[in-house]
């Protein structure tokens, strides 16, 4: 479970520049949401995803291989191969996607096809401006959909409707995609 929630690679990646163009609120004990950091089986096969068809753009290109980035992670022997992708200039709402290596993998979890969401799943949301082109993508390359788009909340004063999808990655991450109406 601790590589599920990965907080620790954040110093590692260069987090310091990060860390200072995300300051804590004033009254809040943490700042927005910087990264989520997914584990994934293949770091090509996760970017096909995040970088091909979402349209995120790689920010940190990183490779790890010493003891420092197995204490954080309370492991013996591993590597990774490290990515870390953003939409515009944000230093808000980042995806890391680390693909792990050597001896020690046991704590990887089994990817999941589950055609529904279920207690303990983490969902990457994102707004989008092409859910048409993004959904034909996804469902060509064979992703489990859960939901295709579809309205979820109507709203009688817009003229086009938005629109949710909702699908799972290679490595059972759920992504849901809104569209905004207008």
């Amino acid at each position: 479970k601790r590589l599920r929630f990965f907080l620790g690679a954040l110093a590692l990646a260069g987090a310091g520049a990060q860390a200072a163009g995300n300051p804590v609120p004033e009254g809040f004990r943490v700042a927005p949401l910087a990264r989520a950091s997914l584990f994934v089986r293949d770091l090509d096969e996760a970017l096909a995803l995040y970088r091909d068809i979402l349209g995120l753009r790689v920010r940190v290109d990183r490779d790890f291989a010493d003891e420092r980035f197995n204490q954080v992670l309370g492991t013996r022997g591993l590597t990774a191969r490290a990515r870390i992708l953003q939409s515009g200039d944000t230093v808000h709402g980042n995806v890391g996607l680390f693909e792990l290596g050597g001896d020690d993998r046991s704590g990887l979890p089994a990817a999941s096809v589950a055609t529904a969401a279920a207690t303990g799943d983490v969902a990457l949301v994102f707004i989008t401006n092409d859910m048409a082109g993004i959904a034909a993508k996804v469902t060509a390359a064979g992703y489990v959909v859960i939901a295709p788009p579809m309205v979820l909340f109507t709203d009688p004063a817009l003229t086009v409707q938005p629109l949710e999808m909702l699908f799972r990655d290679r490595d059972g991450v759920l992504v849901n995609l809104i569209q905004p109406g207008r």
